[in-house]
């Protein structure tokens, strides 16, 4: 029902997930840690967004100059992120330590190349009480991806987000439509931890998160916590035959 990894502090190209070894069906992700150089890839059959966590590179598409990618952290700093269809060469220049996550999805090729620098990423505050947190939309419905649909999300300190708990897990439209999910995760300050419970009324598993681990969600619901004074950060990211993001709310929690 889910999975939770942790990734290794290590330099160079990692894949960690995809659904070949997990339990996703369409998505998979990747972690690049370098400090200079060159790295240079294809996305092959997939769309690929790639979101910078912390660092400073300057990226190209099939030999061309599209943008610097930039960010202090995660904590201090919006995104910045690159989009590309499938069957795409990209080459990626290292100025500092960078960290950049990359997130594919087995896709036809129809999206165009797109460099989503800050100020075009939207940003949301929601919640309340004590489940406050900050939604950054990278690649939202609206964007003209295939499949994938991606964000970042920080909890206030102490606070809970995917809250109330929610799933995306079947087909049943208007009111529910199947995506499945993966978070990676880091906490403020990096010696404390977080939680997130994946349930269904088949399984309930509940794991104890800390800084750069996954967690695949193929179903159920998935609220995630973190303790006092610390903040949690996770990447999402979800995909679907059908890019609609409609979850169904726990009807325990629904009130």
């Amino acid at each position: 029902m889910a999975m939770h990894l942790k990734i290794e502090e290590k330099e160079g190209y990692q894949k960690i997930l995809s659904p070949e070894n997990s339990d996703l069906k369409l998505l998979s992700f990747s972690i690049l840690r370098q400090e200079e150089g060159v790295f240079e890839g294809n996305t092959e059959k997939e769309e690929t967004v790639f979101v910078i966590t912390e660092g400073k590179c300057d990226f190209y598409i099939e030999k061309n100059f599209i943008g610097t990618m930039k960010r202090k952290n995660v904590f201090e700093e919006p995104p910045v992120a690159v989009y590309l269809p499938p069957f795409y060469e990209y080459k990626i220049e290292f100025k500092k330590k960078t960290e950049i996550c990359i997130v594919g999805c087995r896709g036809k090729g129809t999206g165009k190349p797109k460099f989503l620098n800050s100020k075009e990423i939207k940003f949301r505050r929601v919640g309340e009480e004590t489940y406050f947190r900050n939604i950054t939309d990278i690649i939202s419905e609206s964007f003209p991806a295939e499949k994938i649909i991606l964000g970042e999300t920080i909890n206030d300190p102490g606070n809970w987000s995917s809250y109330p708990p929610h799933k995306h897990d079947i087909d049943n439209p208007p009111d529910e439509y199947y995506l499945e999910e993966l978070y990676f995760f880091k906490i403020h300050p990096q010696k404390g931890f977080g939680v997130i419970r994946v349930f269904d009324e088949n399984e309930d598993n509940l794991f104890l998160i800390k800084n750069n681990e996954i967690v695949t969600i193929p179903k159920g619901y998935h609220p995630v916590g973190i303790i006092p004074k610390h903040q949690i950060y996770y990447l999402w990211a979800l995909a679907g035959e059908k890019r609609i993001l409609k979850p169904k709310v726990h009807p325990d929690f629904n009130f």
